[in-house]
């Protein structure tokens, strides 16, 4: 009914069985268990960097937006009042002598 030939021709559903001990099914299972940390140490290691990464640009994107917002804040000493406010005291100066 079915040949040799017909199963190495025909699409293969079967697949190998291993046949191992039970001290190398622990062995397997050992290594498979030191991989998967060792992934896992490997990211963790990763997203730490990245972290600090991201967390050293905010801090320097933050000092540079507070400088800029102290450039562009109206400053305490304005000039263009500092002179006003002498022209006119001068004036007012002139006018006492005047007067007086």
């Amino acid at each position: 009914m079915y040949s040799v030939t017909h199963f190495s021709l025909a699409p293969s559903f079967y697949r190998p069985v291993y046949v191992i001990s039970d001290s190398e099914m622990a062995k397997l299972k050992a290594k498979q268990h030191q991989d998967e940390l060792d992934s896992v140490v490997d990211q963790r290691k990763r997203l730490e960097d990245a972290y600090v990464k991201q967390r050293k640009h905010l801090l320097e994107r933050e000092k540079s937006i507070k400088n800029e917002l102290k450039a562009l804040a109206p400053s305490v000493s304005n000039p263009v009042k500092e002179t006003v406010e002498k022209a006119v005291d001068a004036i007012k100066g002139t006018a006492k002598k005047v007067v007086a």
